[in-house]
């Protein structure tokens, strides 16, 4: 298993080696040359160290994207449900609604039926009375 070279940086922001460096970063093995090593070595703005094997290698940036990352599932998640609930309500709301014009509907035209079957009777007395 090859080993992995941690450099810490006392200053992130700081280019050493044609690199800007945040606070730590790990590389694989033979990323750096022994020249460049030795140069962060006499830095003192910067550490070099060699990681243990089954040591964590995690810097800031990938726990923080992963923790995002988590963030942004759940995130998502939280999106669908309310998402979910908002077209449920709004489909009941709408379909209270078509009930209630519905309704609404039904009861003009019936009064309308009776008006017209009241006139229908006016009408047919007064014929009849017409042709008496």
């Amino acid at each position: 298993m090859s080993k992995k070279i941690q450099i810490i940086c006392t200053t992130p922001g700081m280019r050493r080696n044609g690199v800007k460096h945040p606070a730590t970063a790990f590389y694989k093995e033979g990323h750096w040359t022994e020249e460049q090593l030795a140069a962060f070595r006499a830095d003192p703005a910067f550490t070099v160290r060699e990681v243990g094997e089954g040591e964590n290698v995690q810097t800031e940036d990938d726990f923080q994207q992963r923790v995002n990352d988590a963030v942004q599932v759940l995130v998502e998640q939280k999106i669908a449900e309310l998402q979910a609930a908002f077209d449920q309500a709004v489909a009941e709301k709408a379909k209270e609604k078509i009930e209630e014009l519905q309704g609404e509907h039904d009861k003009a035209v019936a009064d309308l039926n009776a008006k017209l079957d009241a006139a229908t009777k006016v009408a047919g007395d007064q014929a009849a009375k017409a042709k008496k």
